[in-house]
């Protein structure tokens, strides 16, 4: 018994010892972003289970720059060798099973490829980018009887009156559609995708790449002379460096020459303008979805550290896309050694990998290739010459699972397995958005809107809304017409009894009352140059008028802060009276203070008094304008937002109207005084706030020295 036991000992440390196991340490770390761009950790959804190199394989002649990789649909793996001039084939557990280099072609002569640099394999062909060659070499996908690969035919150079004059033919990467239609990638041709029927006969471009010379350069460019032009940099569209395509025939393409300050610029962004990645269908437009809280171009935050401490403060230099299962797929960034992975609705799902020491097991220093082999992804590391083969582990089970069962509208599996990728990782807000999707196509869209709003998904939660809007208007349609009448009715009312007031206010010269002061400012509103002329010299208005139209602007801003709708104002995370209350003054009081330094030296017949009382009246639209817009916000959807912002614009626009031709009566100035005076004002504003800077920070200096004054004499008694 006691041998026996000691046999199982053994024969259980042996097992750990030599099976391989799924990254006993894992050399990066797998996260995501929040939507305010903050990186969120996250469980590992891929980790390195093996890598394989030459040896493994069984080369005699080790790999040297291989371009691309390939799985077919039988799980056999092929390598561009484009060192060796060869296409190396392995059966699935990654075996040399053949390798493809020299032939004799279709004239009898004996050939061979040179510089092969992409490889896709159909049903029946391999197809090989055969790059120095200027051409696409096409064989039989299965070997023979002495394991050589047939050859079928060889696709020469597109011809057509397009190509400029010289253009030189450089196939880099290529994919085959169902119909046998092919699409290269030339590393020489700027125009697109080049599209070509099975015959190779030239069908057109694909996705062209659009340019984006500044208006200086536009400019410049109509003073230069013809060799200063011809040196200059020629605004030619961006070129593809690799190429995918998927079941449906959509092609997956991407770019690594973009601008990088433009592309970075734009990853908040739904264009594809300055995207790496995008996904063109058979007319060539650009038809991925952009939905994610950031687009598809890798790293969001530029000067995240790697394991090692270091940043990289430049956008991704996206160099391949991978499509996977269940509609997911990966693009790799070159610069900082990441796979980047997205659903097919934009959402970014995980990040992993980093560039550290390729020592290290799924250590990546310089992607050039990778592709899926089922659930594994392949990454070949163009340093160390081998690809790393990476697992998905139970998380990245997960949630692949929950996506299967959105596209096949198991909605009640799909929130089940979301609840349990929650489970694991409570900050992945792509969980809370499947789960509101789920519930959404359940018609559950009040339940949908609550999961939406944790994680931040506004244009969800406003699809869902207009759900929720349209049942309660189907079920109460009689309310909406009859609030509207007496609103106005109301409006109409409060309207007539203010003018019969500003009315009667022309002709009595005693005291203005409160009330009618305050409402003497709709008259200034309608009438600015006979009101603010009367405000001035009728003394229509006063102090206690003007502080209370400021006051009921100070309201309105701090009920904008608390009454928007969610949908559009996502971020609010309470309201700081003190700030909203701040918002209002120190403008008010900067534009006060300004202009009438300003106008005391230029002639200005308003007193400081007139200046206060005639801008406080001018603010009057903004409560106005603003109360009732936050209202509205509460029932409209995003799509809807013009009309917000229409009546936010209206009301500032007339507010700046009135504030101008304020300044203008009050000083008795001609139009063009007024433009000059007010264009100082500002500039007054801006030394005025330059000054209380300066002051700030010398008081705040004057304060430490103060203090720790204090404590060193403490210290010393």
């Amino acid at each position: 018994m006691k041998r026996l036991m000691i046999a199982l000992c053994c024969v259980l440390l042996l097992t750990v010892l030599v099976a391989p196991s799924v990254a006993a340490v894992v050399p990066y770390t797998t996260y995501t972003y929040d939507i305010e761009g903050n990186m969120v950790q996250s469980p590992h959804a891929y980790v390195p289970y093996d890598e394989i190199n030459s040896a493994k394989i069984g080369l005699e002649k080790p790999l040297n720059t291989v371009k691309d990789l390939f799985v077919d649909d039988e799980g056999m793996v092929y390598l561009a060798d484009s060192g060796n001039n060869r296409i190396v084939i392995l059966d699935s557990e990654y075996t040399l099973v053949g390798i493809i280099n020299a032939f004799v072609n279709d004239e009898g002569v004996p050939d061979s490829l040179e510089t092969p640099s992409g490889v896709y394999i159909t049903h029946t062909e391999i197809f090989v980018a055969d790059t120095d060659n200027n051409r696409i070499c096409i064989f039989d996908r299965y070997p023979d009887e002495n394991g050589e690969y047939a050859f079928h035919r060889i696709v020469n150079e597109p011809e057509s009156d397009v190509f400029p004059e010289g253009h030189v033919y450089k196939p880099i990467a290529l994919v085959v559609d169902n119909a046998g239609r092919i699409y290269v990638i030339s590393s020489t041709t700027h125009y697109g995708v080049i599209a070509m029927n099975s015959d190779g006969k030239f069908n057109g471009f694909l996705g062209a790449q659009k340019t984006s010379p500044s208006l200086w350069d536009i400019f410049w460019r109509n003073f230069q002379t013809a060799e200063q032009r011809r040196r200059s940099v020629s605004y030619v569209p961006t070129e593809y460096n690799n190429i995918s395509i998927d079941e449906s025939g959509f092609i997956y393409v991407t770019t690594s020459t973009i601008n990088k300050i433009n592309q970075q610029g734009s990853i908040r962004s739904k264009s594809s303008a300055y995207a790496p990645v995008k996904k063109l269908n058979p007319e060539g437009e650009d038809v991925m979805m952009r939905t994610g809280f950031f687009a598809p171009h890798g790293e969001v935050n530029i000067n995240f550290q790697n394991m090692e401490g270091d940043a990289i403060a430049e956008a991704s230099t996206i160099v391949d896309v991978a499509l996977g299962p269940n509609g997911t797929w990966s693009i790799a960034d070159q610069l900082r050694g990441k796979v980047f992975t997205y659903d097919e609705q934009g959402n970014l799902l995980y990040v992993f990998g980093d560039k550290i020491q390729s020592a290290l097991l799924g250590g990546i220093d310089t992607i050039v290739s990778m592709i899926y082999k089922g659930t594994d992804l392949l990454v070949f590391d163009k340093t160390i010459e081998s690809f790393t083969i990476y697992k998905r582990t139970e998380y990245g089970d997960l949630i692949t699972a929950a996506l299967q069962n959105q596209r096949d509208r198991n909605y009640s599996e799909a929130v089940s397995f979301w609840r349990k990728i929650l489970q694991s990782n409570s900050n992945f807000d792509q969980a809370y958005v499947g789960i509101g999707d789920s519930l959404y196509r359940a018609g559950k869209y009040e339940e949908a809107m609550e999961q939406y709003k944790y994680a931040h998904a506004t244009q969800n939660y406003s699809n869902a809304f207009r759900n929720v809007r349209k049942a309660w208007l189907e079920k109460y349609i009689i309310i909406v017409p009859i609030v509207l009448i007496v609103f106005f009715w109301l409006l109409s009312k409060f309207l007539k009894y203010a003018g019969a007031v500003n009315e009667k206010g022309q002709v009595t010269k005693e005291k203005r009352s409160w009330k009618e002061a305050t409402l003497y400012g709709f008259h200034v509103m309608m009438h600015p140059f006979d009101g603010f002329w009367d405000l001035k010299h009728e003394k229509r208005g006063n102090i206690r008028g003007a502080m209370t139209i400021l006051a009921f602007t100070i309201v309105a801003v701090i009920y904008k802060s608390l009454g928007t709708a969610y949908v559009f104002d996502p971020k609010n995370m309470g309201v700081s009276f003190i700030s909203q209350i701040l918002a209002v003054l120190v403008p008010y009081l900067l534009w006060c203070v300004a202009n009438w330094c300003l106008t005391t030296l230029f002639d200005g017949e308003g007193s400081f008094k007139d200046i206060v009382i005639a801008t406080a009246y001018a603010l009057l639209p903004l409560p106005l304008f603003i109360i009732p817009t936050t209202v509205i916000t509460n029932f409209l959807t995003l799509d809807e937002s013009s009309i917000v912002t229409l009546l936010f614009y209206i009301g500032y626009i007339w507010c700046g109207f009135l504030v101008f031709f304020g300044a203008m009566v009050t000083h008795d100035y001609s139009l063009s005084k007024n433009i000059l005076t007010s264009l100082g004002t500002m500039v007054g504003i801006a030394f005025i706030m330059f000054i209380g800077v300066l002051f700030s920070g010398l008081l705040a200096k004057v304060f430490s020295f103060v203090y720790n004054l204090v404590v060193e004499l403490a210290l010393r008694l």
